[in-house]
């Protein structure tokens, strides 16, 4: 009997892993700008330009779920994974924040997940299968 732990992943999996990483960086990224934005603007306009900081209070979170994810995806025990569908929508959703690039990862990753060898890997790592 094969060793869990040892079988290796389909690439696509990996890929999302890779891509969630890349996509939360460039979200956590874009929220410090948006947020130094947000600050240097609403000095200037005695708290009006504050509004710009609300792109931050959406990509953070969206980022550091993504790095969670794409942790989870690089790492070498994937026992009880589950498909990681609610990250491809909250990296759509980093569109709200003009992020480009992690809602493309998030289109992708979508696209992924309908894959039959990736839904195929997802079961055989659920819980009790």
């Amino acid at each position: 009997m094969a060793d869990p732990i040892a079988e290796k992943p389909p690439q696509k999996v990996s890929t999302m892993g890779i891509m969630h990483i890349v996509g939360g960086v460039l979200n956590i990224i874009m929220a410090l700008i948006w947020g130094f934005y947000g600050l240097v603007t609403g000095l200037m306009t005695f708290g009006i330009g504050l509004a710009f900081c609300c792109p931050a209070f959406i990509l953070l979170p969206i980022g550091i779920v993504e790095l969670i994810s794409g942790a989870k995806h690089m790492s070498k025990d994937h026992t009880g994974l589950k498909p990681p569908k609610m990250v491809g929508f909250a990296e759509i959703a980093s569109i709200l924040g003009c992020n480009v690039l992690p809602m493309i990862f998030g289109i992708m990753t979508l696209v992924f997940l309908n894959d039959d060898e990736v839904e195929a890997y997802y079961a055989s790592k659920q819980l009790g299968a």
